[in-house]
């Protein structure tokens, strides 16, 4: 509970997201969308809803989605990727198990966008071509 209120406050969190080791193999090729859908409420199944009807835009964009449902990763593709669920919501900073949201990687690995409510792919794909500020 703490640590999503942090989340809700600070933005990222205390911590700088690190990029999973099982999203390594994403590192400069594609985009990653971790939907975290465990929320007993119906914000998964709107955000899945949403995915489905932009399905091309996802492919056209490059970006890979992955559900972290009941303690497993599960490939929207189907691309058969094996991905370490506890890994995803503890290194990129993930809300607790029963909450919704998602988390955006982007081609440099590094997190792009937070929402911990469903997002259209156009505002999806509109966050993972903002680049960070250089300092």
């Amino acid at each position: 509970m703490l640590r999503s209120i942090l989340h809700e406050i600070m933005g990222t969190g205390v911590r700088e997201a690190h990029l999973p080791r099982s999203l390594e193999q994403f590192l400069g090729e594609k985009k990653v969308l971790i939907v975290f859908a465990d929320a007993e409420d119906d914000r998964p199944i709107v955000q899945d809803e949403l995915l489905r009807k932009s399905q091309m835009r996802l492919i056209e964009d490059d970006i890979e989605v992955f559900t972290i449902a009941g303690g497993g990763a599960f490939s929207f593709f189907e691309d058969g990727s094996d991905l370490d669920a506890d890994e995803l919501r503890d290194e990129l900073q993930g809300p607790l198990s029963g909450e919704f949201g998602l988390v955006l990687v982007g081609i440099d690995g590094k997190v792009k966008m937070r929402s911990s409510e469903p997002m259209s792919v156009e505002d999806i794909s509109r966050a993972a071509d903002i680049s960070p500020p250089s300092h």
